[in-house]
């Protein structure tokens, strides 16, 4: 399993079209694309492979190292408002 990043002070976000995206701030990223201590949205959560960590719709894996509050159950997010500033497009 090649992990492509850590995320810290990472929180579920529901999606309208259904299930959940993380958001958080990135560390390691192993494809180079973002900084340590950027702030990311991933693409949409498909399944959790282990305890706290994520495997997204374009086939990258996320660790969990810390989570921000609240933390709630992934069924308990309320979705995002429609005027929500910008959603997650890619990774």
């Amino acid at each position: 399993m090649d992990i492509r990043g850590t995320l810290k002070k990472a929180q579920r976000v529901s999606m309208p079209s259904g299930g959940f995206s993380l958001r958080g701030t990135i560390y390691g990223d192993t494809k180079g694309r973002y900084r340590d201590g950027w702030f990311i949205y991933t693409a949409k959560v498909l399944e959790e492979v282990q305890p706290n960590v994520f495997r997204t719709a374009t086939g990258n894996i996320y660790r969990i190292e810390a989570w921000a509050p609240p933390s709630k159950a992934t069924s308990e997010y309320e979705t995002i408002p429609a005027d929500w500033p910008f959603f997650p497009k890619d990774e």
